[in-house]
């Protein structure tokens, strides 16, 4: 064991451990910080700790492509590696249902399936965790934001789930029905002392007191993901890149999935109010979305093409409008690209950085518009010492995360 994880767990470490996680490690922003958390667990040995992670099935337009192909083998192959890892995966799972003394931490419940999740909390014999990836504690729909609105949703922490279906609210990622009862049971649990909690940050954590009527705020352990060792290890991929306005190729990149949550909407709409400037997004236009001129779809990932976009960008957009915790896309913005723009939102993880770090524009897109058209004749950049002290900050967390999420079992 190497002393950043000594210092926190040391000798103290739980004998008997399962970690459940409805992702596997893999390219998702889940799947990198699996895939960190199974790096750091191996380095403890002894068998202590298992992870035990539903398998992704491939998606849908992987057998499309394939059997357009007449790839008939591939699926075969396929279909037998995600039965042989689905097959696994329930057996090793019962085996954590059958030994109920076993420590519990349960990562991403909407999909490992609600039923499943619920199951294994209440069957342990001490308190489970639940580290928290997003809303899903309080929302059925994980990101808890209505589409149209320029902000997050708070209604069923405020007014109670009766706002789901007067919302007309649907479980997501999955469509399982199981996720309208997951919240308010999982409140019982967690009021009973069933389960505990941990949040990746002080405004999730508020949340999550407010959720559960805690006396005290949830433990903040933070995050970290395999594909970050990279981003805070070298140069920004911006550091030394040309920053007169002639020289860039976009003035705002997006940084993000193509949902409302994620601000992908808003940003058309602040492109609607700038039409003298050029928007780039990293995947398809929607058939729903209807985008001016100035905004270019190249589809493209962080590792094919993504990273290249910010360095040429004047600013990364991570316009997040749920009550987003410690995102990718926003960690990776920050450190790699030349100025990051968010919406300002007291519920996210972008209310707790320093000033000067990013440019907080309004959730009014027109209003939104002004103040970038502001910034850009400013020549606004983050604050080079800001920007430093955060990366040097920020960094520290990778040392002691994973010993600060298993002290709290």
């Amino acid at each position: 064991m190497d002393d950043s994880m000594s210092g926190t767990v040391g000798s103290e470490l739980p004998p008997r451990l399962a970690i459940v996680s409805g992702i596997p490690a893999g390219d998702s922003g889940t799947g990198r910080f699996v895939a960190h958390l199974a790096s750091r667990i191996a380095q403890l040995g002894q068998g202590r700790i298992k992870i035990v992670a539903k398998p992704e099935r491939p998606a849908r337009w992987q057998f499309q492509l394939w059997l357009k192909s007449k790839n008939y083998g591939r699926i075969a192959r396929e279909a037998v590696r995600y039965a042989q890892l689905i097959s696994r995966f329930w057996i090793e799972a019962g085996l954590v249902l059958a030994n109920p003394k076993r420590q519990l931490i349960l990562l991403h419940p909407q999909n490992l399936g609600y039923d499943l999740a619920l199951r294994l909390l209440e069957s342990r014999s001490s308190p489970s965790l639940l580290y928290l990836l997003d809303s899903s504690f309080f929302c059925v729909a994980s990101y808890n934001h209505l589409k149209g609105e320029a902000g997050p949703c708070l209604r069923c922490l405020e007014l109670g789930f009766e706002q789901v279906a007067a919302q007309g609210c649907r479980p997501f990622p999955r469509p399982d029905p199981a996720g309208l009862d997951f919240a308010p049971r999982l409140r019982q649990l967690t009021t009973s002392g069933k389960v505990k909690i941990a949040a990746q940050n002080q405004r999730q954590a508020a949340l999550a007191q407010r959720q559960f009527g805690l006396a005290l705020t949830p433990p903040v352990v933070g995050l970290w993901t395999s594909d970050w060792d990279d981003i805070f290890g070298g140069a920004s991929a911006a550091e030394g890149a040309p920053t007169a306005a002639p020289n860039f190729a976009w003035d705002v990149v997006f940084h993000g999935y193509g949902v409302d949550a994620k601000g992908a909407n808003w940003t058309v709409q602040l492109a609607e109010q700038c039409p003298e400037l050029r928007f780039m997004f990293p995947f398809a236009k929607p058939v729903s979305m209807a985008a001016p001129d100035n905004c270019s779809f190249l589809p493209c990932s962080w590792e094919t093409g993504l990273s290249e976009e910010l360095s040429r960008a004047r600013f990364v957009a991570v316009p997040s409008l749920w009550s987003a915790p410690i995102e990718g896309a926003l960690i990776k913005s920050i450190a790699a690209a030349r100025a990051t723009l968010v919406v300002d939102n007291a519920t996210s993880y972008c209310d707790e950085l320093p000033a000067g770090l990013v440019l907080k524009l309004p959730p009014d897109p027109a209003t939104a518009a002004m103040r970038l058209r502001q910034a850009i004749e400013e020549d606004w950049v983050p604050d080079p010492d800001v920007k430093a002290a955060w990366k040097t900050a920020f960094s520290a967390i990778k040392a002691r995360f994973v010993p600060d999420l298993l002290a709290t079992v």
